[in-house]
């Protein structure tokens, strides 16, 4: 009945969420539909000069169905919607629907119930009206708070029978209607309160108009005006039936069908708005908790890098001071050490020699001895020298790679060494030549102490720009996960060996399986950076 006059709110639909346009109507269509309105409201109007009870039972019927509906919208929209204030607002308007419901039963004339006078129709109009504005007046502070809407239930179910049995049970609520006299102070004092909490009402809702639907907004701000122009209309009529009363009950009506539209109607048939408003919102918090993670995650990324550089940087000058100490101790041993045995020697020999002239042989044997034991200790002191510091690396790295796997094979004639460096002296930086001759070192040793090979190949090249060493045994193999750790006991091993190519800032990559060899691969940057440079100076 009353679709024929929808105001022109319908023109507005949303072009974002969040946002409103007005859409192109004709003038024509509007004085229409305002024309049809006014004509519904005439009819009804007149309707209560033929019969006020019929007049006021069509007038709260329509009420009582729209709290209704309230009630219904809001509550099968729960499971999906994040607007939990309108379950407290439907929940309200539930209990509001079931004062209305006894005040038309109970309203004089009606003789549905057993009542007389017109003053317990008034109590409960004026307990649904406090309860009505209360809600509407807290419903703004809920926008952004979880309700509980079983907390809500019993609320207005307790406030709700608690009414009920001060006025129809226990008749301890205050008179608001008095036959031949009209309405008492209470009534009326209270009908301005109420006009009151209406008017505080929509300042909070207008405080707020940015948590709600602009065009649901518009509707409750123009419910709430008309309700309260309607409440001031009840505060002047002395009989039930008179003219005050009747334009109040118009001005309800009216009322009703803008909260109709404000929640009901614009709910069901445009949720996708509220929706669509909601997920913006979400998004917009998506995407600012997104930017400040993606801040958050670049800071911590620089910050791991700059350690990571810090903590090569540090672990190269570890190694440069560890090659540092070794070249130390290998001069001083040449230097002192070493140099003393030296002289011991040539002074046991030269002893040896000038008293042999003199004494008979056999008085020199124990001097003799010392000569095969000052020996044994130089001997044993260039072996620590050269693996701390061989002096054959300054003769260049390609020099000490032939040198190492030569003296290599020397010492197991049974293994086969084949080198291929295609790589020139000077294309091989100073900081790569300490690292390369230390993994040689350990992984010979390795091949010696573990892979039972027979031939190894040593290939130091240049490709591109990258320098890549690499030893390779048809040995017995391993498992290198599962060996890594154990692989080489002696020296770094396995795992000495990967630290000491990573700090030198290379790659490092182990080949092998049971009985298929092994491959161990370095590769370094043909202009190594500063971990290089620090870990091979």
């Amino acid at each position: 009945m009353f679709k024929m006059f929808q105001p022109e709110f319908t023109w507005l639909k949303y072009a974002s969420p969040g946002r409103c346009q007005p859409l192109k109507s004709g003038r024509r269509p509007f004085v229409a539909t305002l024309g049809a309105a006014v004509l519904v409201l005439a009819v009804i109007y007149v309707t209560g000069w033929y019969s006020y009870l019929l007049f006021h039972s069509v007038v709260e019927t329509f009420a009582i169905l729209v709290s209704f509906s309230i009630f219904l919208f809001a509550w099968n929209t729960l499971p999906f919607s994040r607007q939990r204030y309108l379950v407290v607002l439907g929940i309200a308007y539930l209990f509001v629907g079931g004062l209305d419901m006894l005040h038309m039963l109970s309203y004089k004339g009606m003789g549905v119930i057993a009542v007389e006078g017109s003053d317990y129709a008034t109590q409960t109009w004026i307990a649904a009206r406090y309860m009505e504005s209360i809600s509407l007046l807290v419903l703004p502070f809920l926008f952004h708070r979880k309700a509980d809407y079983r907390v809500a239930f019993a609320v207005y179910g307790g406030i709700s029978l608690l009414l009920f049995l001060t006025i129809f049970v226990f008749p301890v609520f205050p008179k608001c209607y008095i036959e031949g006299t009209g309405l008492t102070p209470f009534k009326v004092i209270s009908e301005y309160i109420i006009c009151g909490i209406l008017i505080a009402a929509a300042g909070a809702l207008y405080r707020r108009r940015k948590d709600v639907d602009p065009v649901m907004f518009g509707f409750l701000m123009a419910a709430l005006a008309v309700t309260v122009a309607s409440e001031l209309a009840f505060t002047q009529y002395v009989s039930v039936y008179g003219p005050a009363n009747q334009i109040g009950h118009m001005l309800k009506l009216i009322s009703s069908y803008l909260i109709y539209r404000g929640i009901v109607a614009r709910g069901l048939l445009s949720p996708y708005q509220s929706m669509f408003r909601e997920l913006a919102r979400s998004q917009k918090e998506l995407e600012r908790y997104s930017r400040a993670l993606e801040t958050r995650v670049a800071e911590r990324t620089r910050e791991l890098e700059e350690s990571n550089r810090e903590l090569r940087y540090l672990s190269g000058q570890l190694v440069h001071a560890e090659e540092k100490e070794r070249r130390r101790i290998a001069r001083d041993l040449h230097d002192s050490i070493g140099q003393t045995l030296s002289a011991i020697k040539l002074t046991v020999e030269n002893a040896a020699d000038t008293l042999g002239q003199r004494v008979d042989r056999r008085y020199l044997k124990e001097l003799e001895t010392l000569m095969p034991m000052a020996r044994t200790a130089i001997d044993e002191v260039r072996r620590i020298i050269m693996d701390l510091r061989p002096p054959v690396l300054e003769k260049g790295i390609l020099h000490t790679i032939g040198v190492v796997c030569r003296d290599f094979e020397r010492l197991h004639p049974d293994i086969r060494i084949q080198t291929d460096l295609s790589v020139a002296e000077d294309q091989v930086p100073e900081e790569v030549k300490v690292p390369v001759f230390r993994l040689l070192q350990e992984a010979l040793h390795n091949i010696d102490k573990h892979s039972n090979a027979s031939s190894v190949n040593v290939i130091f090249c240049l490709e591109a720009d990258r320098l890549r060493f690499e030893v390779a045994d048809d040995g017995k193999g391993f498992d290198p996960q599962a060996a890594e750790s154990g692989y080489g006991q002696s020296g770094f091993g396995l795992k000495g060996m990967r630290e000491r190519a990573e700090l030198s800032g290379a790659g490092f990559q182990i080949q092998s399986r049971p009985g298929g060899g092994t491959r161990v691969q370095v590769d370094w940057s043909a202009a190594p950076g500063p971990e290089a440079a620090a870990a091979g100076q």
